[in-house]
């Protein structure tokens, strides 16, 4: 009878400890997913670069996008062809990109008209990413990527991250943290013009 007893028991609490640890991380699941943040908590799932290194590619074609600038106009990396173009891609929240909003200030301002700088913002609040502009006077033109389909045709994984395309569309590489100077920048291009 005793034994009878235990093993009714055991049948009802193991299934029972078996339920609430399946809740207890679904409920820890659904926190880590939905739960509300401030504006650091990174929505995309993406990470912070702190320290970068320069990434080539070859045979690669840049992702075609076309994006709405955060001043409400249309832009498309086809309008550039023929360019150089610096494609940024930060967000509001992230150190690193405003230590490197400053550098990237000065080298839009160094371009010639060969050479073009394009931002886009991503996991990010629209007014955290105007605010951001405003404060860093950026003039180069600034896109917001609100349904994430260009950060994933470039295989953006954190911020920032920041891709040379070539004259003829080409992808040529990426560095993948934050530019420290406008002359880090410039001989990053110029090592992958030159090796391309």
């Amino acid at each position: 009878m005793e034994r009878v007893l235990q093993d009714s028991l055991r049948n009802r609490l193991i299934p029972t400890l078996v339920v609430l640890i399946v809740v207890a991380l679904l409920g820890l699941f659904a926190y880590a997913m939905w739960s509300p943040g401030d504006s650091t908590n990174l929505a995309g799932g993406g990470r912070i670069n702190t320290v970068g290194h320069l990434i080539r590619f070859e045979n690669r074609t840049a992702p075609s996008f076309t994006l709405q600038t955060l001043d409400g106009q249309q832009i498309s990396l086809e309008q550039f062809r023929s360019k150089i173009v610096v494609l940024n891609f930060w967000g509001s929240w992230c150190p690193p990109c405003e230590e490197e909003a400053p550098v990237l200030r000065d080298f839009a301002a160094s371009l010639d008209d060969d050479t073009v700088i394009v931002g886009i913002d991503i996991w990010d609040r629209q007014d955290a990413a105007q605010a951001f502009i405003q404060k860093h006077e950026l003039t180069y033109p600034n896109a917001v990527d609100d349904n994430g389909r260009t950060t994933i045709d470039y295989g953006v994984g954190g911020v920032p991250e920041t891709f040379i395309i070539g004259p003829d569309g080409a992808l040529l590489g990426k560095y993948n943290g934050p530019i420290k100077s406008v002359e880090q920048l410039h001989g990053f291009i110029q090592e992958l013009i030159g090796a391309g």
